[in-house]
């Protein structure tokens, strides 16, 4: 253990979650240390690799908005957990608990009698002058009285060991999804620790999330449906609102999937308008409406205030709910907590001066070297200030600024936080990776139930950037712990998210909660899937071919080269050139074009059907999209092996949607975009094949086809026109022909206008006849009918598309992701 703790910094002025003294850890991480010096040098390596590995292979994100990565930035979680003991942590929960059902009472005075405003227990300036107060939501009463559904806090400890409250969150707080997806990832790197240790469990605060929304929800008009409103992929905490979708069964939505009709909120669904009873928002208050709130809002519901003015929808947290994370109310707490509870406030808050007050405001100038000036609302373009930075000139411009407005800031204690250890890299004149200390917080959630508010036992830890950094912030390039609270008594291991009781309603309900948004994600998943391996097999052909691997690859005939090089031309992969190796090499492994390229609109387009997307199916494709090819120079070689590498990889994530989905509504139209762009490229290539190599071999067509093996076991003579063009024009048992695309079309389509009118049968119908009445006299180049009918299938697949587009896509935003893309 010494050897473990060699070079870990000793806290100056500052509290130490490791040690109660050098080289003497506290009493509940002793064995998680002992364990931890248990491990070789490899072996710690090992630990941060895993904890790397199922970060980027489970494609957990974080979107930081100044960070060129933009939402592909990985999450970064330090693989080191932050330990509470059972005692500390009851204080925790307690304090938390009690903060929360006071912040939900003064939210319910707010909008309602206004009692403590009328007696100046809270200065009406702070409520009114804060851009989180919406009057319009005044006399709004939410089901079961939680205008507070869903809160968090941050927390510090300060040097003598106490922990403060920092800031409220009150709006749509973030960071329970990130937390659960730490425990899952943390656990696995430690699980022998993590059973031993007796860590609590997250699962029954999810579990009574989820059960207070079911209780609350209004009724009517068929069983609950609960909808996630997110203000879709772009937005920094996406991947949480996915994970939180998937995890609690609810169905992730847009502000475009939901409308208002009667007042009430419904779900536009491919199956028609689906009632929405309750709405877990991540979306700041004024851009829910805007019809009432914020009118250039183009991520909410019109007429969802007015829903919620009428008891039709629940809506968590309620809106208006923004105003009580104003820094000046945090003075006012403990006289409050006295006043509305009875009781003292059992968790407080960092010192808090609202610079509103004169004697505040003098005050606080007088110790302005140990303050925080920040303005009250957060969303105020404005950042927070360290006075001992200031020189006397700066000091006397920002006490001028602050004065001519005073109302609209608070000054607050800077807290010494606490430094707990963190997993570092090895430097380069060291071998080992090492243990380091990084300033930490806590963010800590609560939910209410009918039986008062329950804590999350655990939390989102949030971790400095650096040694020298006095900000805590993920946007700032923060990394994130998972948070084990340690239990004295054995843990319910059994516990499940999972319902014990199934109705006959249950067997239902998820047939008609597929928005057309995620239906339109999914035709163009299965669209740009089958883009890829296209692309990929077109590039391996005619590498091959330039490489004259003529036995596997290719005939080696020139000709056939030029056919090739015209597909991919016509794939709009390469340009004509005398150097086609070059060309091919930068279509297979530039970072930014050819295969990279279609590679990025097919992880774009599946970044939307996170809550959609099965763990192996995401993994695979992570695989796929970042492949060292990318990052280093290559050649055609190299350039091979990994397409061969992409085109079984393809082929694996076609076998997710072949084995691994159920047969329902969404993967129809998933099937769909994968037959009508499969259809699409074949009669391309065929046409090339046609055109461009009439007079060359047509191994080449098999090969890029996936059809060599079938034609050598029917054939033993070499490729020629009229048994190709059967197998891959007429043979419907043969997954990569033209007629398999088209009959598995018509099956789709039919079972679709059975359910939902017609809308592409009749487009469909004619020139699926003329297909089965194709003769082998016409399977041949100079065939007019077999050139004719290439041109009407490609043709057939565009109209088909439109009109799938308009009959179960259109929205009345614009925003829908690559809906516009081809």
């Amino acid at each position: 253990m010494r050897k473990l703790l060699d070079g870990y910094p000793i806290p100056d002025g500052r509290y130490d979650e490791l040690l109660a003294g050098p080289g003497t850890p506290r009493p509940h991480w002793d064995a998680f240390l002992r364990s931890l010096a248990a491990r070789q040098g490899p072996e710690v390596s090992d630990t941060l690799s895993l904890t790397e590995r199922e970060i980027r292979e489970n494609g957990i994100t974080y979107n930081v908005y100044a960070d060129p990565k933009g939402a592909d930035r990985p999450w970064e979680v330090d693989p080191l957990p932050l330990l509470l003991s059972a005692s500390e942590w009851d204080e925790i929960e307690a304090g938390i608990a009690q903060r929360a059902e006071l912040l939900n009472r003064v939210l319910a005075d707010i909008y309602g009698p206004q009692e403590l405003l009328r007696s100046g227990a809270i200065p009406p300036s702070i409520v009114f002058g804060h851009s989180g107060y919406l009057h319009q939501v005044q006399s709004i009463r939410p089901p079961g009285g939680a205008h507070l559904f869903h809160y968090a806090a941050d927390l510090a400890r300060s040097p003598d060991g106490r922990w403060w409250v920092v800031n409220d969150r009150t709006q749509a707080p973030s960071g329970a999804g990130y937390a659960l997806e730490n425990r899952l990832v943390v656990s696995r790197v430690f699980p022998q620790l993590y059973g031993d240790l007796r860590v609590q469990h997250l699962a029954a605060f999810f579990a009574n999330l989820r059960e207070s929304v079911l209780r609350w929800a209004p009724k009517g008009d068929g069983p609950p449906l609960i909808v996630l409103l997110t203000p879709g992929p772009y937005n920094e905490t996406y991947f949480e609102h996915a994970l939180l979708a998937r995890y609690l069964g609810f169905t992730l939505v847009e502000g475009s999937d939901l409308t208002v009709r009667d007042g009430k909120v419904w779900l536009k669904t491919v199956e028609g308008l689906r009632r929405v009873h309750a709405l877990l928002r991540r979306l700041d208050d004024d851009y829910c409406d805007p019809l009432e709130l914020r009118s250039d809002s183009a991520l909410g519901i019109a007429g969802l205030t007015d829903c919620a003015r009428r008891g039709t929808v629940m809506i968590a947290n309620a809106l208006g709910s923004g105003v009580i994370e104003s820094g000046a109310l945090l003075g006012f707490l403990p006289k409050l907590s006295e006043q509305l509870l009875g009781e003292s406030l059992r968790l407080p808050s960092v010192a808090t001066w609202w610079l509103g007050e004169k004697a505040a405001f003098e005050d606080a100038w007088e110790r302005l070297d140990h303050l925080i000036i920040k303005p009250i609302d957060r969303t105020t373009p404005e950042p927070a200030v360290f006075g001992a930075d200031l020189s006397p000139a700066q000091r006397d411009e920002l006490r001028r600024r602050v004065a001519a407005r005073p109302q609209r800031y608070v000054a607050q204690e800077w807290v010494h936080v606490s430094q707990a250890p963190v997993l570092e890299r090895a430097q380069a004149q060291s071998r080992v990776d090492r243990l380091s200390a990084r300033s930490v917080g806590l963010r800590v959630f609560a939910v209410a139930t009918p039986n008062g508010y329950r804590v999350m036992p655990g939390g989102l830890t949030r971790v400095a950037g650096d040694g020298d950094s006095r900000v805590i912030a993920m946007q700032r390039g923060g990394r994130s712990k998972d948070t084990w609270v340690l239990s004295e008594g054995p843990i319910n291991a059994s516990f499940t998210l999972l319902s014990s009781t199934v109705t006959a309603d249950d067997l239902v309900t998820s047939r008609g909660n597929l928005p057309s948004r995620a239906a339109e994600n999914l035709y163009w998943f299965g669209r740009y899937g089958e883009r890829c391996e296209a692309s990929a097999r077109t590039l391996r052909v005619a590498i091959a071919g330039v490489l004259g691997n003529n036995e596997s690859r290719a005939d080696g005939n020139d000709t056939s080269l030029a056919a090739v090089l015209a597909l991919a031309e016509h794939m709009a992969l390469i340009e004509a050139s005398d150097h086609p190796g070059t060309e091919l090499l930068r279509a297979a492994t530039h970072p930014d074009e050819g295969l990279s390229q279609r590679l990025r609109q097919l992880s774009r387009v599946a970044f939307t059907l996170r809550d959609r997307m099965s763990a192996d199916n995401w993994r695979t494709l992570n695989q796929l999209t970042s492949d060292p090819v990318f990052q280093r120079g290559s050649s055609l070689p190299l350039a091979l092996a990994w397409l061969d590498r992409a085109v079984t990889t393809s082929t694996t994530l076609s076998g997710f949607v072949l084995d691994g989905m159920t047969r329902g509504t969404g993967w129809r139209f998933l099937s769909i975009g994968r037959r009508i762009e499969r259809l699409t490229n074949q009669c391309l290539a065929l046409h090339v094949a046609l055109e461009e190599g009439r007079d060359s071999g047509l191994e080449w067509l098999l090969e890029w086809a996936d059809s060599s093996v079938t034609y050598r076991s029917r054939y033993l003579v070499a490729p020629e026109w009229m048994p190709v063009l059967d197998l891959l024009v007429r043979d419907d048992t043969n997954p990569r022909s033209v007629a398999f695309q088209l009959k598995g079309l018509v099956e789709y389509v039919a079972k679709l206008e059975r359910a939902h009118g017609r809308f592409a049968g009749d487009v469909l119908a004619p020139v699926h006849q003329t297909l089965t009445q194709l003769s082998p006299a016409d399977l041949h180049p100079e065939s007019a009918v077999l050139r004719g009918l290439l041109v009407q299938l490609q043709q057939v697949a565009r109209t088909v598309s439109d009109e799938l587009t308009l009959k179960f896509f259109s929205h009345a935003s614009s925003r829908s992701v690559l809906s516009l893309v081809a």
